[in-house]
């Protein structure tokens, strides 16, 4: 079986030593001591090795031959050789006295087994060697002699272990609280070197990389045609996310209506006909008449005629000259009503002709009455018009960010792209209802919100790509890209994608606590500053406790802080 050597330097320490145990690949591991080893003249120090050994499953061995450090590897069962050559072997604990004495009684012990193998023997060959009687009755007397011997020395041995044990158990009560202390003690001890060099030591690695930030803009073009997607080209298939969102928003009504009573009243009509021949002149129901800007409309058909039978029938029949100049007058009435309610509408007769698109002459002989005023307040649409433009306008930022709510981590939102499509505009009251006492309105609107999507892991593989960044070199953080001056054209979309990001060499935080796992901290610092990229003077390592000397070799005992040392590129 392969062993490994460890040589152990004067400078090094408990700590070091049991690194190097546990990073040994062998089975067998012997240490060999320096001349001044004071790390080897401590019990809890070779009880700590002799630990680490059963722990690793690996068999420690001391190759020394100081007399102090063999008394204490024999306390603790660590086999020592007193060169790599010779045999290893648990030495023993007690002086040369008890050594050479336990020889003796050996010997008899072997002796006086080789006597009852040949007692057996002589017993079996007693018939077939009755000629050599003398000789084996001389060999059993020397037997006898030497069985006794070896009685009395077990016996003498028994008294010795009595009296040894009697004086135990004296002492031992005696000293019974001085033993549980002495014992709690060294399990405290134990304890605590267990937790200070197994389980406290842990390690915090910040180490600064060398990185550089970097600017990224680039033309590309969109389309939404899936087929025409092409990555190397910079060219992105483009989708729609929409989120349809109803809003409502309470205003204040500004209309006015009057509901009061509207005046009526009677006008009085007339129509010229040719003498003598038949004609007819209409007023029909609705027909508008107006005087000073007032409205009035017919509530009636009237119809005036001429039978064409002479000026009999004609009202100005007396008046020559008006037979000829104008014709046969017919005159009639016509019922009408203020197109508003309002008293202002009550207005008195007068002889001045009222405007009207009727074939007619109309003045009024009496005068128009009735009419009252009783102002309430509606919606006019003025009201929902401004309504609607705040709804519209204060909205947009809670629906944009309502809509990107709902994107994946993937998408990526062209955000100029957005737009909202208002709907049907529904108000409560509607337009020209009464605004009661208590009741505020309200107009509902659903707004259909979209914006323009493109893949975002494509879009970094671009950047990425375009980057040109060297075999060993790699992106460390990139700032959300986005697209400006995106515009419609007839073949697409068209704009630059944009975006910042820091690049440095390829190292991890797996990679770091590789390197530096299970050795010491000079090395591991040394080892990490001499790594491409890395700011060598800001390396730094902190221990949890002043005696951790090395690195853990639990990995989940190594924190790293992997930090960039940035610099902005020309």
């Amino acid at each position: 079986m392969n062993k490994d050597v460890i040589y152990i330097e004067p400078e090094d320490d408990i700590t070091d030593i049991i690194t190097k145990i546990e990073n040994s690949k062998e089975k067998i591991v012997a240490l060999v001591p320096p001349k001044k080893a004071g790390v080897f003249r401590s019990v809890v120090n070779i009880k700590l090795i002799a630990k680490v050994g059963f722990t690793a499953d690996k068999t420690i061995v001391l190759v020394t031959t100081d007399p102090s450090i063999t008394k204490l590897a024999a306390a603790t069962k660590i086999p020592v050789t007193k060169n790599l050559q010779t045999a290893p072997k648990v030495p023993s604990l007690v002086d040369d006295e008890e050594t050479e004495t336990t020889s003796k009684e050996e010997l008899v012990e072997e002796k006086d087994g080789d006597v009852k193998a040949e007692e057996v023997n002589d017993d079996e060959d007693k018939d077939e060697k009755e000629d050599e009687e003398s000789e084996e009755d001389e060999k059993s007397d020397k037997k006898k002699s030497g069985k006794e011997k070896l009685e009395k020395a077990k016996e003498k041995g028994k008294k010795v272990a009595g009296e040894a044990k009697k004086f135990s158990i004296a002492w031992f009560l005696a000293h019974k609280k001085l033993v549980a202390w002495s014992g709690v003690g060294l399990l405290i001890v134990i304890i605590f070197l267990i937790w200070a060099f197994a389980i406290a030591p842990a390690v915090i690695v910040t180490v600064r990389v060398r990185t550089t930030s970097s600017n990224f803009s680039k033309n590309a073009s969109f389309t939404t045609k899936l087929e025409e997607e092409s990555i190397d080209e910079g060219r992105f298939y483009l989708t729609e996310k929409k989120l349809e969102k109803e809003s409502s928003v309470e205003f204040q009504a500004t209309g006015q209506k009057n509901v009061g009573e509207k005046a009526k009243g009677t006008l009085e009509v007339y129509a010229y006909f040719p003498l003598n021949i038949r004609g007819t002149t209409q007023v029909t129901a609705g027909e508008v008449f107006s005087i000073s800007g007032l409205s009035f409309i017919a509530t009636e058909t009237t119809t005036l005629n001429y039978d064409g039978n002479g000026k009999e029938s004609c009202a100005n029949k007396g008046d020559s000259s008006s037979l000829v100049d104008y014709g046969c007058r017919i005159n009639g009435t016509v019922s009408i009503i203020a197109s508003e309610p309002g008293s202002k509408y009550n207005i008195a007769a007068t002889n001045t002709v009222w405007k009207t698109t009727a074939k007619v002459v109309a003045y009024s002989s009496t005068a128009m009455a009735g009419g009252t005023d009783e102002t309430i307040t509606i919606v006019s649409q003025a009201d929902i018009d401004h309504a609607k433009e705040g709804l519209i306008i204060t909205g947009e930022k809670d629906n944009r960010d309502a809509l990107m709510e709902t994107l994946e981590d993937t998408d990526f939102p062209i955000e100029s792209s957005f737009k909202q499509i208002v709907g049907e505009v529904i108000s409560t009251p509607a337009v020209g209802e009464e605004v009661k006492e208590g009741e505020t309105p309200k107009i509902t609107i659903k707004i259909t919100n979209s914006i323009l999507l493109i893949d975002k892991v494509k879009v970094e593989e671009y950047i990425t790509a375009e980057a040109k960044l060297s075999e060993n070199f790699k992106i460390y953080q990139m700032n959300d890209p986005f697209v400006e001056n995106f515009i419609e054209t007839n073949e697409g979309y068209t704009g630059k994608i944009k975006t910042s990001y820091v690049s440095g060499p390829k190292i991890t935080e797996n990679d770091i606590v590789e390197i530096i796992k299970g050795k010491g901290l000079g090395d591991a610092q040394r080892d990490l500053a001499s790594i491409e990229g890395i700011n060598g003077s800001k390396v730094h390592i902190d221990k949890s406790y002043p005696w951790v000397m090395s690195v853990p070799s639990d990995t989940n005992k190594i924190t790293v802080i992997l930090d960039t040392d940035v610099q902005d590129k020309e």
